[in-house]
């Protein structure tokens, strides 16, 4: 619904606008970018950006500000596009509509008579998000950080903001330079903005909208909207796929090493696409790994000390109030026996018509003692979800980016800014940790939160929560191994090392999903003994389905039905019972199976009802003979990954170990969006010192299509390779391309 919420909303603006209600015509804006100002305020920085033979930028700051203006120098010379993005979204300034004939018949036909809806969100998809950024008043909730966030945090970021700005000057016909100068604001901002969209926030935006749309005309009249095809851009933004990471105690393996694997799947491009960089500095910061266009810190990494991967997960972190309108007076609510007025918060959406002329169009949004609301003039909603009132995620992760052990990592985490995501630990002194990390309310027992709550009881807004120690974790298991793929948190090791939920209030709303992935973990792992390198190596590149997962019972309800009248399906499921579930290269059923499998997964993510298997079965068998002529087709004709004119068969597929995601197509060619982008091997031997591999799915030139590093680890990645990271000094010194400044 996230989707029907963004395009609803963005539509109701639209419609107001287009018939001539509060808008206003402005030119440009009243942002000043003075070039010379941030040429001239470089110099104050000291700092190095060391490129190595992969184009990897390795920043070299004698403070860690220095570092942090190196880091989003570098960022933005490799992906400004969306680090431009990034922080338009973070202002609710996306909006790109460009007013046309066109545009203006696409929305009026979906008025009369559904119209166009693929022309139309061509249009509208900066309204829904900009819709989304006022609702939940994310300016609002910035706008007195001073008072909150520590000096230290702040001289960060904004050593990072300028970084980004000095870049800018150097490059002005390059930018859109009514956007700058960026400001450590911005960088807050987008922070309060993206985290409830990694924990399933869509989810609770999902269920408001078709609740408002029960009660409401004027939602109605749009819900076509929900399957359109701004969802799918905006899920492929904000949503990924999956995530993998596990780590193997030195009593599990072969050669006496802590071995950790880091693997989060995101989108393969965009503006939550992988970003590679190695940050270092006097003061003690020395992180290399991922990270996003526009964030400042390393969000899955390591340093000499330790690493961590992590995963989203999906806990219950927020709730759905109905709330009682007053009759006389639908600008208040009930609350305790008595009315009470919404907070209305007037907010200015800036729609772009062409050039420099733009619309800003004011629009009310309201606000109750629970949370956002939404209303009309019969019935009212609010939303209250976790990290709605957070603005320092920035020091929780600069503290994990400059943390030495175990208990430091910990106490990052304790000040629960960090809303969700399962973390997996690893460190030199052999220590393994697993926590399925969430900020969860307490809620009053006597109440099914899985439902709307009655929004009259003051009683039953929750402001208070469990703490860091109260949340699901495991350290150091005797099996010696932790895994995490995006599953419960109470199947993460071996049997009689994992937590037993029933010591954890139902209140707290875990997810029950099981994935392929972690299946295939927990039997890979749990049946090696003593676990190499090597097949360390292998077990992150595994391809199969598990007998034991969703995927292959959805299979047997295929494999069960009598198609003994029909030659032509009886055919197809004797072919399927053939495959042995594994999606390598030269597998000539996997193509078939993933015709199958693909609707279960999206089903599965979007948490919608399985879609029939038999009729799933008969749609691919009909599919594959009009595109093919047979079922028997190869895995590496069907199966790529494609950057500019590169198209390389690659491995993998949806829910598996080697993840790779693709949107079917009307030729039954699939070519990855999503999955296993950015993935990083560390190791420390029994003398503590560090090794680390990774690879990126393209190279670290993100949008340069002129750049040799716009694909050039994109063979490795297909091959199963990986590069050295350079993370020593030495090596990077062996192995270095350029250094900015010289």
């Amino acid at each position: 619904m996230k989707k029907l919420s963004f395009s609803l909303l963005g539509l109701v603006v639209l419609i107001l606008i287009f018939f001539g209600l509060a808008a206003n015509i402005n030119y440009k804006n009243n942002r000043s970018f003075n070039t010379e100002e941030f040429i001239d305020r470089a110099e104050h920085y000291n700092f190095k950006i060391i490129r190595d033979t992969f184009g990897v930028p390795h920043i070299r700051g004698e403070k860690d500000v220095d570092a942090a203006f190196g880091f989003g120098f570098a960022q933005t010379e490799d992906d400004y596009q969306h680090i431009e993005f990034s922080v338009k979204m973070a202002r609710g300034e996306l909006s790109d509509l460009k007013i046309s004939l066109g545009s203006l018949g696409a929305i009026l036909s979906l008025i009369t008579d559904g119209g166009d809806i693929e022309k139309l969100t061509s249009y509208i998809e900066g309204v829904e998000l900009d819709f989304l950024n006022k609702f939940m008043n994310v300016e609002g909730i910035v706008r007195n950080y001073e008072n909150t966030i520590p000096t230290s945090t702040m001289e960060y970021i904004k050593g990072y903001a300028d970084g980004v700005n000095y870049w800018a000057a150097l490059n002005p016909s390059k930018v859109d330079q009514s956007m700058f100068p960026v400001t450590e604001m911005d960088l807050l901002k987008g922070m309060v903005f993206q985290m409830p969209l990694f924990y399933g926030f869509d989810h609770n935006i999902d269920e408001l909208m078709n609740l408002m749309s029960g009660e409401s005309e004027k939602f109605t009249s749009v819900n076509s909207l929900s399957d359109n095809i701004t969802v799918a851009k905006i899920k492929s933004h904000f949503k990924p796929s999956g995530s993998n990471a596990f780590a193997v105690a030195k009593s599990r393996s072969s050669n006496n090493k802590t071995m950790l694997v880091i693997n989060s799947h995101q989108p393969l491009t965009g503006p939550v696409a992988w970003y590679e960089a190695h940050i270092k500095s006097n003061e003690g910061l020395n992180m290399m790994g991922g990270t996003f266009p526009g964030s400042p810190f390393i969000h899955v990494g390591f340093n000499e000390n330790l690493g961590w991967g992590a995963t989203v997960n999906q806990p219950d972190l927020g709730d759905i109030y109905e709330l009682t309108l007053n009759p006389e007076n639908t600008n208040e609510y009930l609350l305790d026996g008595e009315w009470k007025s919404f907070k209305t918060v007037k907010q200015i959406f800036k729609i772009k018509l062409f050039g420099p002329f733009y619309i800003s169009y004011p629009m009310d949004m309201y606000f109750s003692d629970h949370g956002p609301v939404l209303k009309d003039e019969n019935k009212a909603y609010a939303l209250r979800y976790v990290g709605m009132s957070d603005i320092d995620q920035a020091t929780a992760w600069y503290r994990l980016n400059k943390s030495t052990n175990l208990e430091e990592w910990k106490d990052a985490l304790r000040m629960q800014e960090i809303a969700s995501l399962n973390l997996l630990y690893a460190d030199k002194e052999d220590n393994i940790f697993f926590v399925h990390n969430m900020k969860s309310p307490i809620r009053n027992s006597d109440y099914d939160w899985t439902k709307v709550i009655p929004g009259d009881d003051s009683s039953l807004i929750w402001n208070e929560f469990y703490s860091f120690d109260d949340i699901p974790q495991i350290l150091n298991p005797d099996s010696g191994y932790l895994f995490s793929a995006n599953q419960n948190p109470f199947f993460v090791s071996a049997k009689k090392d994992n937590l037993d939920s029933n010591l954890y209030p139902i209140t707290m709303g875990f997810q029950k999903r099981t994935t392929n992935r972690a299946h295939r973990l927990f039997e890979l792992l749990d049946d090696d003994l003593s676990i190499s390198y090597k097949e360390m190596d292998i077990y992150k590149h595994d391809n199969k389905f598990s007998y034991n997962s969703r995927q292959y019972k959805f299979l047997e309800r295929i494999f069960n039905h009598d198609y003994s009248t029909n030659n032509k399906f009886f055919e197809a499921q004797s072919f399927l019972k053939e495959w042995d579930l594994a999606t390598d290269k030269d597998n000539m059923h996997a193509a078939f199976g993933v015709c199958m499998l693909s609707p279960e997964w999206l089903a599965e993510i979007k948490r919608k009802p399985q879609p029939n298997p038999l009729t799933t079965f008969e749609d691919c068998v009909e599919e594959f003979y009009e595109n093919f002529g047979r079922l028997d087709i190869k895995w590496s004709e069907v199966n790529f990954l494609e950057r500019g004119s590169k198209l390389i068969s690659v491995q993998g597929g949806p829910d598996v170990l080697r993840a790779i995601y693709a949107p079917r197509s009307d030729d039954g060619i699939l070519k990855a969006v999503a999955g296993d982008g950015l993935y990083v091997y560390v190791t420390w031997d029994e003398n503590k010192n560090q090794q680390s591999e990774s690879i990126h799915q393209f190279g670290s030139a993100t949008m340069d299509v002129n750049s040799i590093h716009y694909d050039d680890q994109m063979q490795m990645y297909a091959d199963e390779e990986l590069k050295n990271t350079f993370f020593d000094f030495q090596a990077l010194a062996e192995n270095t391309e350029s250094i900015f400044p010289e």
